[in-house]
């Protein structure tokens, strides 16, 4: 059988409100085959450093049966962004794993795993888990 994701044992250092996450698949997990279904680039303000969103859609279930997975659309935004590099973005963005490593003081680099589609990386300030909530593909599409 195939998992959905592989369970890490703690959420990575740096992240805000990785409770959110945890309770939707039991521990941090690593994000492989979720998919990227929107990056927001905020550039920011006289007030405000630049931004990045991520949408991901990921499974939280184990089971080898779709009906019986459950899907959740993860809303993470990074803030005080100083570098990125994202490339390859395509109708569909399928990641290998989403990396988080302390780069220096108070900074993270959040990797996007290469897999299909989009990948790269960025480095922040600050990670916030800002929903995770049910999620289901359109009929009409595959997760």
């Amino acid at each position: 059988m195939q998992l959905c994701n592989t369970l890490e044992v703690e959420a990575p250092i740096g992240v805000v409100n990785p409770e959110a996450v945890i309770s939707a698949f039991g521990s941090w997990p690593s994000f492989h085959d979720a998919e990227v279904h929107g990056v927001v680039l905020n550039r920011g303000s006289a007030d405000e450093r630049p931004s990045i969103t991520l949408l991901l859609h990921a499974c939280a279930g184990d089971s080898a049966w779709e009906e019986e997975r459950d899907y959740v659309m993860v809303t993470m935004k990074c803030f005080d962004v100083s570098a990125s590099e994202l490339r390859d973005l395509g109708p569909q963005n399928v990641l290998s794993s989403l990396d988080f490593e302390p780069v220096a003081e108070g900074l993270t680099q959040v990797t996007l795993g290469e897999c299909y589609g989009l990948s790269g990386s960025l480095v922040c300030k600050q990670v916030l888990i800002e929903s995770v909530v049910p999620w289901r593909p359109p009929t009409d599409e595959k997760p």
